[in-house]
């Protein structure tokens, strides 16, 4: 998943606080409608998915490592 793309479905889910769930259901609204949920393009979208999932993750560990900080 590039960046850009990251970061559009980031904002559309609600930011970083955004549930997984949240997180891939705005990662479907981008796909096109033939990709969404044909079983063609089923390991290719969950690879896409995971490497946002993988996105996200690092997203949160890295606003809690600022929160912490900001708080102390």
């Amino acid at each position: 998943m590039f960046n850009a793309q990251y970061l559009r479905v980031e904002r559309q889910a609600g930011g970083v606080g955004c549930t997984n769930a949240e997180f891939i259901r705005s990662a479907h609204t981008l796909l096109l409608k033939q990709s969404r949920f044909h079983h063609i393009h089923r390991a290719q979208r969950h690879a896409w998915l995971r490497e946002g999932l993988a996105l996200l993750e690092e997203s949160r560990r890295r606003y809690s490592q600022v929160m912490r900080g900001a708080s102390q």
